[in-house]
């Protein structure tokens, strides 16, 4: 009898460490859930912009491969942006050993009333088969003859670091453009000819501008032909392990009399993509954009059905 009160005893003891071992797995799964929920850049995203549900209602002016834009309105001098590199993920080798570029940086664009006249492109490219983010810029129409519109720095960011970029609109007609880790391992700086540009910023906008872009022996259509169409060129590059992702910017900021304020919404003239849901052709979408509240953005662009 004791025997047997002994093994009920023993029974009820392992029923009772089960279902013990039940709610701790429950537990730990639900605060797994939790943590995901909360490491999730864009879990606190109040909206999102993607190519099959999005059509631009301003300008997009870089519509040659996957992109995002954000364009500010008029009258400001300067702009900066801080970037997460070290959480981002990028590959931009195709099977076959060609490469696509990438690009991360801010543009001034200059009117003559009305009327656009010039732009730079000031910030980082990722370039070539072994890669890595260096400073460069590329303008439109210089002030000088002799100027080289386009330069790459021989600098490399380090890989595992939060960068700050901005640049500001010094005197007329030149800007200045650094980039500052923000542990301070790291800086450059460039000067920039912004023919037409005055220096109060008042004939002037700024851009903040992340992209894929295709060098010439790229540019094939899916049957492997010469090819000017970007619809087609980003389809025939499509599946082939192409992306630029999980590119966290925040802290976008915008300068006008030597004062600082938030680059929201409000400033912004137009928020464009590439391809949008007017481009016809796509069954997924090369570009998602997740918008917050304030100055912020998560970017992905991945030439990968999912």
């Amino acid at each position: 009898m004791k025997r047997l009160i002994m093994l009920l005893l023993t029974v009820l003891l392992l029923l009772s460490l089960s279902a013990c071992d039940k709610a701790n797995d429950s537990s730990s799964e639900a605060a797994s859930e939790q943590i995901q929920e909360i490491t999730d850049p864009t879990a606190n995203a109040t909206k999102s912009i993607k190519t099959l549900d999005y059509k631009n209602k301003g300008k997009m002016s870089d519509d040659d491969g996957p992109a995002f834009v954000a364009y500010s309105k008029r009258g400001y001098n300067g702009a900066s942006v801080e970037l997460d590199i070290a959480n981002s993920e990028i590959h931009n080798v195709l099977p076959d050993g060609r490469h696509v570029n990438a690009y991360c940086f801010l543009g001034i664009d200059v009117y003559e009333g009305n009327y656009w006249i010039n732009c730079v492109d000031v910030g980082l490219c990722w370039s070539g088969v072994n890669g890595g983010w260096h400073l460069f810029y590329n303008i439109y129409e210089t002030l000088n003859e002799d100027t080289n519109s386009w330069y790459e720095s021989s600098k490399t960011l380090p890989k595992n670091a939060q960068y700050q970029m901005k640049m500001t609109i010094k005197e007329d007609n030149y800007a200045v453009l650094t980039v500052n880790s923000l542990d301070g391992r790291f800086k450059d700086s460039v000067t920039v000819e912004v023919k037409g540009a005055k220096k109060d910023g008042s004939n002037t906008s700024f851009l903040f501008n992340v992209a894929l872009d295709y060098p010439p022996n790229t540019k094939l259509d899916r049957n492997g032909e010469p090819c000017e169409d970007w619809t087609e060129i980003t389809l025939a590059n499509s599946d082939k392990g192409i992306y630029f992702r999980k590119l966290h910017a925040t802290n976008l900021s915008l300068y006008k009399k030597g004062e600082i304020q938030e680059w929201t919404e409000l400033e912004n003239s137009a928020v464009s993509i590439w391809p949008d849901k007017s481009v016809q052709g796509f069954d997924y979408s090369p570009t998602e954009v997740y918008i917050y509240d304030g100055s912020e953005y998560y970017i992905n662009l991945d030439m990968n059905r999912k």
